[in-house]
């Protein structure tokens, strides 16, 4: 399971992904292991949990397990698993004991445990030997990926780019959602489920280290699994004769993921965790839902969801502006009433709503719903349909009514989503670009600029890791050149390392105080357990929370916040061109700053990812990767604080780079866009077009009639 914790919610859900096999694994005689909880409101006789494997039902169970984890083992039938891909889907439909009401289907859950959830072989030898079984490696019992870079001769710089450029390779290939990349001179942990070891160097750098090295080795490039005799697994072994062979090893082994920046991605590939994979809409187009892996669906409850997924290009600027359309085909029983609607949802925000106003029970053919896209985001995206039902009979909640299964709400999967055609224009500073495609890397022309000390395991581990999820979402390797922190160069670059090590005027430019060294120098971001100091900051904003709402500035604050709550305005919308924020400084739990700007020449992007210390730096990039945080990454700058919290800043300046040729139709929509995000300036420019068109008409007029 490629999550460190799955709960099934509500009265229905319901989550596939896919996993990999080996040719070995596939024949392999197989048990299903399952283990998992449930709310105690959850009414057993009137609950399923549902397992199934390639289309085939392996599990339907009464939900029964409300007081501890109950395991389950079902053997998996023969020729039902194949190499190489398989999808697996659980789902949940549950009922409460006692309560009709919408309110109590929040009660319902159901918990998944990934440390108890598995397949077991019975063939031991179903390991990884083959580089084309890459992607097997799988997860770990926390839902992760570790891969452990071992460089005996680690402290030579130039051996740096090709640590990462193999770390960006094993992300590609594995394909897993939270993967993280130790480099370490020796071995960091054991091969196992979602664990590899790599070791690499020169033939002679390894030998000791690796007793059976393949001959090979000594002459030429060399990539294989060989034997470990300590742990009795595999390990993968990148060798050869000098480090130009090395490299040359790399390279053969990830070829066929280095794809040309001219090819474009039909899909996103987020199978691993969200099967099936996303399709990339660029322009107008129109998908039903049962392309999107939607079935149909017949419903007997109250609250009804399912969703689907779809990604958008980096360049993708709509959000102030645009609107797609659901073309819903769906259909109520007579007994739902009116005041149950039909809510829809992107990226977990609620966009529109639809009320049911008609009573006796209606058809939808293709009703047209038009939903904001102002929650989209660069790369994947999350497109949810809930119907909330009411009706008289829950109004009574008789004995057993809980329980019944006469369905009152269907939605068929010829349900299309329209997409219309949308400004493309990227946006810098834009860390959603990052997270969401790789971008402006995975664009960028020549090598990029990664600035890191290469001398510490830590960091060195950080912008492995780092590049690695980039290049996962980039869909290729991001080329790269390591530097040392000292360097200067005015081109795409990204800087990692400790606040020590990051320069003062990188910092500035990328709008980031001078400040932070000092707070963090101070540790005042250690968590010691000792006495805090007073923080000056924390005191003055709850000094000035609690006496926003006297005097007249209270009566003003109050204003600005039903502005905002009204009609999304704020005193930032009110200025005729945006102005650059002040300068950043972090408050004393945040442990992890990543901050984007322009370089000083203005014509490339820089970004810096900077911690108190090497340790703290790289366990914070381990969560920033991690798919529940790296999804929600946005804005000027993100911040990570002790508690795994994620923080967004962007209240700068946004400059607008042209990606696509020169189309009248593409300006006026990114024009459409830009006038909707600057209210002020769509009034003042409206006002200079009525002056104009006064102007005119008087001259026009001037002309007319008669003159004495």
């Amino acid at each position: 399971m490629p999550f460190n914790k799955l709960v099934l919610s509500g009265e229905i859900d319901r989550r596939s992904w896919s996993f990999q096999l080996t040719g070995e694994q596939a024949v392999s005689k197989t048990v299903l292991h399952l283990g998992y909880q449930n709310a105690v409101v959850v009414a057993p006789e009137a609950s399923t949990l549902e397992i199934e494997i390639n289309g085939v039902s392996l599990i339907k169970e009464p939900v029964r397990s409300s007081e501890t984890i109950s395991d389950l083992q079902v053997p998996i039938p023969d020729r039902l698993l194949r190499s190489g891909d398989n999808v697996i889907s659980v789902a949940a439909s549950l009922r409460h004991r006692t309560d009709c009401s919408i309110q109590s289907t929040y009660d319902l859950w159901t918990e998944i445990a990934p440390a108890r959830t598995y397949l077991s072989f019975a063939n031991p030898g179903s390991g990884i030997h083959r580089l084309e079984d890459f992607a097997t490696i799988g997860v770990d019992d926390q839902g992760s990926t570790q891969f452990n870079i071992v460089v005996p001769e680690l402290d030579r710089s130039a051996v740096s780019t090709s640590i990462v450029r193999l770390a960006e390779g094993v992300a590609i290939a594995a394909g897993m959602p939270n993967q993280s990349v130790t480099v370490s001179r020796e071995k960091a942990f054991e091969p196992g489920p979602g664990r590899m070891t790599i070791v690499l160097g020169t033939a002679a750098e390894i030998s000791g280290m690796v007793p059976n090295l393949p001959d090979a080795a000594a002459t030429s490039p060399v990539a294989s699994f060989v034997d470990d005799a300590s742990s009795g697994g595999s390990i993968l072994v990148v060798s050869g004769p000098n480090w130009q062979a090395v490299d040359a090893a790399i390279a053969g082994i990830f070829a066929p993921l280095n794809l040309p920046d001219t090819v474009l991605r039909p899909t996103l590939s987020t199978h691993s965790w969200r099967s099936p994979d996303a399709p990339i809409f660029r322009e107008r187009s129109r998908k039903t839902l049962a392309e999107f892996g939607v079935a149909t669906q017949e419903f007997a409850g109250r609250r009804f969801k399912t969703d689907f997924g779809f990604g958008v290009p980096s360049d993708f600027y709509a959000n102030d502006y645009g609107e797609f359309t659901l073309l819903l085909d769906a259909a109520y029983s007579p007994e739902v009433l009116p005041g149950s609607h039909i809510d829809i949802y992107v990226n977990s925000n609620i966009a529109a709503t639809i009320p049911i106003t008609q009573s006796g029970g209606a058809i939808l053919r293709h009703f047209p719903v038009g939903v904001t896209m102002r929650h989209f985001r660069p790369g994947a995206n999350v497109i949810g349909i809930e119907a909330v039902l009411m009706t008289e009979a829950d109004a009574a909640c008789a004995p057993a009514a809980t329980a019944r299964k006469d369905a009152r709400f269907v939605l068929f999967d010829t349900s299309e989503f329209e997409m219309p055609n949308f400004a493309r224009i990227a946006r810098r500073p834009e860390l959603a670009g990052i997270s969401g495609t790789g971008f402006p890397y995975n664009r960028s022309e020549e090598p990029v600029a990664l600035f890191v000390e290469s001398t510490q395991p830590e960091a060195l581990s950080a912008a492995a890791t780092l590049l690695a999820r980039m290049s996962v979402v980039a869909g290729r390797p991001i080329p790269i050149e390591t530097m040392p922190l000292s360097a200067a160069v005015d081109r795409n670059a990204i800087f990692v390392g400790s606040i020590g090590d990051i320069q003062g005027q990188v910092l500035s430019q990328l709008g980031v105080s001078q400040e932070i060294k000092a707070i963090w120098g101070n540790g005042r971001t250690n968590n010691t357990g000792q006495e805090d100091k007073p923080d000056t900051d924390a005191t003055f904003a709850r000094w000035r929370e609690e006496l926003s709402g006297r005097g007249w500035h209270g009566r003003v604050s109050a204003l600005q916040d039903w502005f905002s709550r009204t009609f999304d305005l704020t005193v930032g919308s009110f200025r005729l061109l945006p102005r650059d924020a002040p300068p950043y400084s972090p408050g004393r739990d945040t442990r992890m700053v990543m901050a984007q700007k322009a370089s000083p020449g203005g014509g490339r992007t820089w970004t810096a990812v900077t911690a108190p210390n090497p340790t703290a730096l790289r366990d914070a990039t381990f969560t920033l990767v991690s798919e529940n945080v790296w999804n929600r990454i946005s804005g000027q700058i993100v911040t990570l604080n002790v508690a795994h919290d994620l923080g967004t800043i962007s209240n700068g300046r946004v400059e607008l780079i042209p990606t696509q040729p020169f189309s009248l139709t593409n300006y006026r929509l990114i024009a459409a866009n830009w006038l909707s995000a600057n209210p002020l300036s769509y009034a003042c420019a409206l006002f200079i077009a009525c002056c104009l068109l006064g102007l005119a008409t008087a001259g026009f007029l001037s002309g007319l009639g008669r003159h004495k």
